[in-house]
């Protein structure tokens, strides 16, 4: 299992072995950094990959493609695969354009898509969390979806998979899968718009509703969120733009919601293998307890459906969900919280259930981060990765590597002048000295010619 640093994104290879030249997998090729570090990635993936049947031609057997974020799809260029067969290409059920079950979510789609086009063509400067989201609505991620749904899917003759929980390989029709090996889909659930929009969305819908009908009832035509508007006659410049104000505010809330949902929408892998459990989770957040017409995380849901079958047991293999953040991997910081809490009773108890810290000897699981803190203060959250670290062999003090090598850390983490938070001091500090995951960034930061890539290797097991 590896892990290419490609900034803030993921683009993750999986080597199963076998006699006949092993199964591969790719999960996702995208980042909102610099696409050079990705087309580094693929050309390292081409030199290790078998021949395929077809001359001159590489062979992937499968590519994932978790959800839409750019983050995850950005890479899928068409020349970059122009060497290799991809024999199947598997996609969120959340990404058909035709899913029955997802008209809410198209819908809340459709008015972010809307509201950020607005945005960005206002030429307002956009910093933070609304330059990340601007990012998931640009022409060059829009570009990236149509080179995963149409293009390589045309230039290797197949046709694309739209999968969701309770397929598996075998019926989605994967040959060669290595003997003892299996690939089931945890998630997302087929009914998107009843796990993951619930009830809540009925009413902020209603909320945007109302504030067009305000519009009009004030005799504006336009949509006041549009930059070249003009203002009625009978509306004061004041109150026109707390109006439009507010539909911006509704129209953020609507794109924080989408993006939320795209996460949540992530296709999220259980790869068994010679009695190991490989977890793949791409960007799936957890909020709360699960609930009936709820707003539900992708993890809720799927502690919910899938204890019993898939995760009532403790996993070999972690791909840190995205990129470490808070709300990535389902734990409760409060340890008297935590312990009072039950397997498949309540959420906190997931992690203990999943990756349990050993009570003798050291841990046997493993995992890998792709990270960088560069988009978002809170990613990754130390607090979880210090968490992780006690759970996990494959771990690393960085505080003590980077002083080993003479690295001062605190000239990693930029400081933005604009805030007055200090992401080394407040963000990663307290957690350095205490083991973690391996991390892409800091991998790099460790090498001289900059790490292309963090690895993990598992033996068959004997559970």
């Amino acid at each position: 299992m590896r892990a290419y640093n490609v900034g803030f994104g993921d683009c993750i290879y999986v080597r199963i072995p076998s006699r006949h030249g092993g199964f591969h997998i790719l999960i996702d090729c995208g980042t909102l950094g610099s696409i050079k570090l990705l087309r580094q990635a693929i050309e390292h993936l081409k030199s290790e990959l078998p021949d395929s049947d077809m001359p001159g031609k590489k062979r992937l057997d499968l590519i994932v493609a978790t959800h839409r974020h750019a983050d995850h799809l950005k890479g899928f260029e068409a020349a970059w695969f122009e060497d290799i067969q991809v024999r199947n290409i598997w996609i969120s059920v959340g990404m058909d354009p035709a899913h029955p079950q997802a008209k809410k979510v198209r819908q809340v789609r459709s008015l972010a898509q809307v509201s950020m086009g607005k945005l960005l063509a206002s030429g307002k400067r956009l910093r933070g969390d609304v330059a990340q989201l601007a990012s998931f609505f640009s022409a060059t991620n829009e570009n990236a979806e149509k080179l995963i749904l149409e293009t390589l899917p045309k230039k290797n003759q197949i046709e694309p998979k739209f999968v969701h929980s309770g397929m598996n390989a075998k019926e989605l029709g994967v040959e060669n899968l290595p003997p003892g090996t299996s690939i089931d889909v945890l998630g997302p659930e087929r009914d998107i718009d009843h796990y993951y929009l619930g009830k809540q969305a009925d009413a902020l819908l209603q909320r945007f509703s109302l504030g067009v009908a305000e519009a009009r009832s004030k005799g504006l035509q336009a949509d006041p969120t549009d930059p070249k508007a003009p203002i009625p006659k009978n509306i004061s410049r004041g109150d026109f733009e707390k109006l439009r104000s507010r539909m911006e505010s509704n129209g953020l809330e609507f794109a924080r919601l989408e993006s939320s949902i795209q996460n949540n929408l992530s296709v999220v892998l259980m790869i068994t293998w010679r009695k190991r459990r490989l977890l793949f989770v791409g960007d799936a957040e957890w909020n709360g307890e699960y609930a009936e017409g709820k707003r539900n995380g992708s993890w809720n849901v799927m502690w919910e459906m899938h204890y019993k079958k898939h995760l009532s047991e403790p996993i070999d293999f972690l791909k840190v969900g995205h990129h470490g953040s808070a709300n990535s991997t389902p734990w409760i910081m409060d340890e008297a919280k935590r312990k009072k809490s039950q397997a498949n009773v309540g959420i906190g108890s997931l992690l203990d259930t999943l990756l349990p810290v050993p009570k003798r000897g050291k841990p046997k699981a493993s995992a890998i981060l792709s990270t960088e803190r560069r988009r978002e203060e809170t990613i990754p959250d130390g607090r979880l990765l210090h968490e992780l670290g006690k759970r996990l062999s494959s771990v690393r003090n960085y505080a003590q590597s980077l002083q080993d090598l003479g690295i001062d850390p605190s000239t990693i983490w930029v400081r933005n002048a604009k805030s007055s938070e200090d992401l080394y001091r407040d963000r990663e500090k307290p957690y350095l000295s205490s083991p973690q995951p391996l991390r892409t960034d800091l991998e790099a930061e460790l090498s001289e010619i900059g790490q292309r890539y963090i690895e993990v290797e598992l033996e068959p097991g004997d559970r």
